[in-house]
């Protein structure tokens, strides 16, 4: 069960707003409503000029979807929708570069959880990395449905069928109560990204988020899911900057769309205060809706400030990352029909996992371009293992490499100082380093060569595992080349260093 839930946790999903609407939320009963009852009509009618009244049409009843998806096609997947047949595709509910068995014989295989219209035949489509596409026709999914995309692209050799394992059925019902869907849809709510800051002067033991009319109690204490970069469990939120021990917090919540919020807060000197949050979807002269609540006194409720915040990337990077991947401040979801029992443990392990995926975001992330190293601070998300080639070609001894994503501090060295290029050491001026960085970031190579010169590149694709970095023909970096190593042997080495465990940096999130 270990490895699914970490297949679970491991998702990296695409941006999703959910429907609006005005459900109430509940943690034990699912956001639907039943048809309207109609009443039995009088067996005489009067006569009447006005034209009759249409019955109201059922709301749509939505269900929980527990599913098992494979990758065996022999191919890299970077999209697969799941679909009311003829309907809307919604969302991906896989990360790109989704890598078949052969290729990787861990992830291949994943248990996700999606909300989808109750009764209504599915169908799947799936865009390859190629470009290329297939749809298949599912029928009518069921809790533990396994799909099977086997033996090549062609789906007519695909399997649908339920899986009648208990472990099995017991991992994807944990998916399932742990509430976070592999798309981001949430029916009848909004995915709120939102900056919270605190400003009050107080430390924060419960904080709570919840609609005009709901209640804070319906919802979850962020502080229960709050963790530092270390992962330990934070205790309380305390207020001011981050050199002084506070933090800004960057993510979103799930709640019903409606005009105005709350904020209640317990201070941890007993206090309580509710803070109101009005028009949060009301734009300002230049069309931006809000997306920071900043709380400045402990006393007064109304001595807020509610506003666009256009920093970048604090908080436009950060939101926008917590809207794209679903990170979601107090492991708080709408439960929908259908939801199987699931191990209590479990599902409490899941949550504080997600939680763990999203630590809050610094106030202030530091220049980009200071000289510490071994720094620990990095955005908040998912993280990657890169194995990478590096070379100097550059015909000079070169003594200081940074390989960091743009936000972040440069951290330390990748190389120690007087690594000289391949013209005066042909044994040692070419390293396999093992790093690791936020997954999907863009990075930036800053090199400081021995007589003081420097270097800057900015690479225009993301890092992946086996990756070359081969700096050659002298400084300029436009003659510097990034690209994918392919070759068996090459990438055998980089496989030990990276089993060893061992950062090459110093640094692990």
């Amino acid at each position: 069960m270990k490895k699914l839930l970490s297949i679970v946790l491991a998702l990296a999903l695409v941006l999703s707003l959910a429907a609006c609407g005005n459900s109430t939320p509940s943690t034990t009963a699912a956001p639907t409503t039943k048809a309207p009852e109609t009443t039995k009509a009088p067996e005489t009618q009067p006569q009447t000029t006005e034209a009759p009244t249409e019955p109201a049409p059922p709301e749509v009843k939505y269900t929980s979807l527990g599913l098992n998806i494979k990758n065996k096609t022999g191919v890299t997947i970077d999209e697969v929708y799941i679909y009311p047949a003829g309907g809307e595709k919604g969302n991906s509910v896989v990360a790109k570069g989704w890598k078949d068995k052969d290729a990787d014989k861990k992830n291949y295989e994943k248990n996700i959880y999606i909300v989808r219209e109750a009764d209504k035949d599915m169908e799947l489509e799936v865009v390859f990395a190629d470009g290329t596409t297939a749809k298949k026709d599912l029928g009518k999914l069921e809790m533990y449905h396994k799909i099977s995309m086997k033996d090549g692209t062609d789906p007519n050799g695909w399997e649908v069928e339920i899986e009648d394992k208990a472990e099995d059925q017991a991992a994807m019902a944990v998916a399932v109560a742990a509430g976070k869907t592999a798309d981001n849809f949430y029916p009848g709510y909004e995915l709120i990204p939102v900056e919270f800051k605190n400003k009050t002067g107080k430390n924060i033991v419960d904080l709570r988020f919840f609609e005009e009319g709901g209640t804070a109690t319906a919802y979850n204490n962020v502080l229960d899911y709050l963790y530092r970069e270390d992962g330990t469990k934070m205790d309380s939120l305390m207020p001011g900057k981050a050199k002084e021990g506070g933090m800004y917090l960057f993510k979103c919540f799930v709640r019903p769309h409606t005009e105005n919020y709350n904020v209640y807060v317990k201070f941890d000197d007993g206090t309580e205060m509710t803070y109101p949050i009005e028009d949060w979807f009301k734009a300002d002269g230049d069309g931006h809706m809000p997306n920071e609540i900043s709380l400045k006194n402990a006393e007064d409720k109304y001595d807020i400030k509610v506003q666009y915040d256009d920093g970048d990337p604090e908080p436009l990077a950060y939101l926008a990352e917590s809207l794209e991947k679903g990170h979601v401040l107090d492991q708080w979801y709408p439960v929908y029909d259908g939801v199987p029992a699931a191990d209590a443990a479990s599902v409490a392990e899941a949550r504080a996992e997600l939680a763990k995926l999203v630590v809050p975001a610094p106030e202030e992330s530091g220049e980009k371009e200071s000289e510490a190293s071994g720094s620990d601070a990095a955005p908040s998300g998912e993280y990657v293992d890169l194995g990478l080639n590096i070379k100097n070609k550059t015909g000079k001894t070169i003594n200081e490499v940074y390989i960091y994503a743009d936000g972040t501090e440069k951290g330390a060295s990748v190389v120690e100082a007087g690594w000289k290029d391949k013209d005066e050491d042909k044994a040692n001026y070419e390293k396999n380093i093992y790093i690791i960085r936020p997954a999907g970031a863009v990075m930036k190579v800053k090199v400081v060569f021995a007589d003081g010169e420097e270097a800057k590149w900015e690479l225009t694709e993301p890092l992946k595992m086996y990756d070359k970095l081969s700096m050659k023909d002298g400084t300029d970096v436009s003659k510097w080349e990034h690209e994918a190593n392919d070759d068996p042997a090459d990438q055998a080495l980089i496989d030990e260093v990276v089993k060893s465990g061992v950062t090459t940096d110093g640094w692990k999130p």
